[in-house]
């Protein structure tokens, strides 16, 4: 039987309507060497915090916003796990899904989930439809499911994430963990599901823009801060 302490770092700011369900369906996983961190950087008067508290066997607290990056590295520091998984507060992987992270995760393992939204939206089953394709076919190497997952080894090699890098702080990561051996693998029989909000608030069509718009700006060395043009969360 696999026994390979498993840590779930979840970074959250401002998350209270999302985050219990997430913290829930982690708390269900038929797996029983599992921690779950939280990193509460949220501005919103104790409310993430405090449901934090009643599932994470970690919580990590912040009184200002730090950062997606700076967040999920607090978590690694306090982790005890030989797998990360880390995962957005409005994201979560099906029951089941830590055994068959498991299965394929060794010492140079770095990767993804496909993914769905958290509603039976059509626009959102077309958006991940062709997400998930462009990860499975490895066009783009990222977290297309709101959650990533590697190897401590692998995390500890890289140094982390890096702040300046964001909003493409999963993409940069990646790149630094191939250059050391790092194996990018997309876990295709298991999902993760995500909230649908940020998609539905600023339009799939303008989603789609936007990181088209980065990746140009990428592949011509622009540097151009698109979250706070754009103000959306890395996936």
């Amino acid at each position: 039987m696999n026994n390979k302490k498993v840590s779930v770092i979840i970074p959250a700011y401002n998350e209270s309507k999302y985050i219990e369900k997430s913290l829930k369906m982690y708390k269900s996983q038929d797996y029983f060497s599992l921690e779950i961190i939280v990193v509460d950087n949220s501005t919103d008067d104790g409310k993430t915090s405090k449901i934090a508290k009643k599932y994470a066997d970690k919580v990590i607290g912040f009184p200002y916003p730090i950062g997606l990056s700076n967040a999920r590295n607090e978590g690694a520091k306090a982790a005890a796990g030989e797998i990360f998984i880390f995962s957005d507060a409005d994201s979560y992987v099906e029951r089941g899904g830590i055994k068959k992270i498991l299965q394929i995760t060794d010492e140079n393992t770095v990767g993804t989930l496909l993914g769905r939204g958290d509603n039976g939206n059509i626009r959102g089953k077309i958006f991940f439809g062709f997400k998930n394709l462009v990860h499975w076919l490895k066009i783009h190497q990222g977290a297309g499911s709101g959650v990533l997952f590697c190897h401590r080894n692998i995390y500890i090699k890289t140094g982390g994430f890096k702040k300046e890098k964001e909003p493409a702080e999963l993409v940069d990561f990646l790149k630094r963990a191939k250059k050391i051996g790092g194996k990018y693998k997309v876990l295709l029989n298991c999902y993760a599901t995500t909230s649908l909000r940020r998609y539905e608030e600023k339009g799939y069509i303008n989603v789609i823009f936007f990181w088209i718009k980065w990746r140009i700006a990428s592949l011509l060395k622009i540097n151009v801060n698109l979250t706070n043009y754009f103000n959306l969360k890395s996936k």
